[in-house]
């Protein structure tokens, strides 16, 4: 069965030309501007990757969505480390796997993690201790092992050290492209500021793009999510004041009020006079057993990979939804063909809302085993099965269910990605707890700095959508010689955001 979703019940595929690559020899096909990653998914490829230090396999969508994703990182064209679910395709690409002896799929050195009793965190730093000639030696090949760095090739060197840009003064700079970022770079550029929008994705529109089910615009009409962030992006391309930065992203903020930005074409320092951070926010892992084995997935890749790679995550799948928006994703999944071995919900059954199980999902028969919890995910170089513990069962030894599944996929809640945030805040007098507690809507920080959407604690993706319109707005109306706070916004209907929840920008 191919995992490619040839007709899609919500968003027709938009795929552009095939193309050809080669991995590891072996010469494999995908569309242009998907991610390798997905393109070796859809080729069969579940072992992406090994872990450092105990070589455990890696697939997709672990860790994918994060701000640092290490758990599909490949050699493409010679240039070692690059996220695979981050890089595009383009065509005639070399791709190899990392961290394995003599391949990934049969990796020798992962005879280590039969041994991780015998090297536990932090042993390599008191090897040989009495003798600094021995224990250089153990650095060095423990640096083989674990699956460190290399050295590039030529062409890959050059590629990594482009010429730098030089710099940009701007009036606004917008990190973060998807919904908020968006609606506050259209406010801004409409209020008369000149705005630079840096945003990671290929396309503008963060999680939005992802997203099949209605969401009610800033005109009171609802469309689907998707066509709300293409009409977005479209008209921040289209906007004369607002230039828009993909594939690329801000490095820091640093005290100087400088925001380096690493763009496809070099180094590019912006100093902008105003800054919005609506960097969205990210799935985070449930931990139990087998929480890392290929094909245990989190929810917003699998959301990406149905509805914008058009690329089923397998044949048959767990959801395991700790959180509202998984009943959603179960459905999604459910409509492009992926069979349901079960949902479950992890949290107590009187936790539960009535109703959270989906009708369409009940009418097809789809087990449904609420207050159930996670016991341990089965599996080497893919998930075999899911075992769960009924309500009320204590203990190892109690009775279980076995799920027999190709794919897990967790929805666990998401937290912010407030990281070039945290770089200036955390160890100032203002942190991101004073501001939460202040007001709801796009938080304003002095000096004509504002957080909106995702990265402000905000889960409904028309709450983000409004707020950062607001916050692009009041920073039109900041002068940079003020150097005061910008008024919050009043709370909204959404109520005080929360750190955890749905998709939003």
């Amino acid at each position: 069965m191919s995992l490619r979703i040839t007709t899609h019940p919500s968003a027709s595929p938009g795929r552009s030309r095939r193309v050809a690559f080669t991995f590891e020899g072996r010469t494999l096909h995908g569309y242009e501007g998907e991610p390798v990653a997905t393109a070796l998914h859809a080729a069969g490829v579940r072992v992406l990757s090994r872990s450092f230090k105990y070589h455990r396999p890696r697939g997709i969508g672990l860790t994918c969505g994060t701000p640092s994703c290490p758990g599909c990182q490949l050699t493409v064209d010679g240039q070692y480390g690059l996220p695979g679910c981050a890089t595009p395709l383009r065509g005639g690409e070399s791709v190899r796997r990392e961290r394995a002896w003599p391949g990934a799929d049969r990796d020798l050195l992962g005879a280590v993690d039969r041994f991780s009793a015998l090297v536990p965190a932090g042993f390599q730093f008191r090897l040989f201790r009495g003798s600094p000639r021995l224990a250089h030696l153990a650095e060095r090949l423990m640096g083989v092992i674990a699956g460190g760095g290399r050295t590039v090739g030529a062409g890959a060197a050059a590629r990594a050290l482009r010429p730098r840009l030089g710099e940009r003064r701007t009036s606004l700079a917008v990190v973060g492209g998807g919904v908020a970022g968006l609606a506050a770079a259209l406010a801004a550029a409409e209020g008369g500021l000149e705005v630079v929008l840096v945003d990671q994705g290929d396309e503008p529109g963060g999680v939005l793009r992802a997203e099949t089910r209605r969401v009610r615009g800033l005109d009171g009409v609802e469309v689907p999510g998707f066509r709300l962030a293409d009409g977005l992006a479209a008209r921040a391309r289209a906007h004369a004041s607002i230039t828009v930065l993909t594939a690329s992203t801000a490095l820091g903020w640093y005290e100087s009020g400088v925001l380096p930005v690493d763009t496809p074409d070099g180094l590019l320092v912006l100093r902008p006079e105003r800054l919005l951070v609506a960097t969205g926010d990210y799935d985070v892992p449930m931990p139990f057993p087998g929480n890392d084995v290929p094909g245990v997935m989190l929810a917003g890749p699998v959301q990406r990979l149905i509805n914008v790679d058009h690329v089923r995550p397998g044949e048959r799948a767990v959801v395991v939804a700790a959180e509202p928006y998984g009943y959603g994703l179960a459905e999604q999944l459910h409509a492009v063909g992926v069979a349901l071995a079960a949902v479950v919900d992890p949290r107590p059954e009187q936790e539960i809302p009535a109703g959270a199980f989906p009708a369409v999902l009940a009418a097809a028969r789809v087990p449904y085993l609420p207050g159930h919890a996670v016991r341990e995910a089965v599996g080497r170089r893919g998930v075999r099965r899911l075992v769960v513990a009924p309500p009320g069962t204590r203990g190892a030894g109690g009775p279980v269910v076995r799920l027999a599944c190709d794919t897990v996929v967790v929805a666990a809640g998401r937290r912010p990605a407030e990281e070039l945030l945290l770089q200036r805040l955390y160890h100032g007098d203002v942190t991101l707890d004073v501001i939460r507690d202040e007001a709801d809507g796009p938080y304003s920080l002095p000096g004509g700095v504002a957080v909106a959407g995702g990265a402000a604690g905000t889960t409904d993706p028309a709450t983000a959508l409004a707020h950062g319109a607001e916050a692009g707005r009041r920073l039109s109306r900041w002068k940079p010689e003020s150097d005061l706070p910008l008024t919050p916004v009043s709370p909204g209907a959404a109520g005080r955001p929360s750190p955890s929840g749905g998709t939003s920008d």
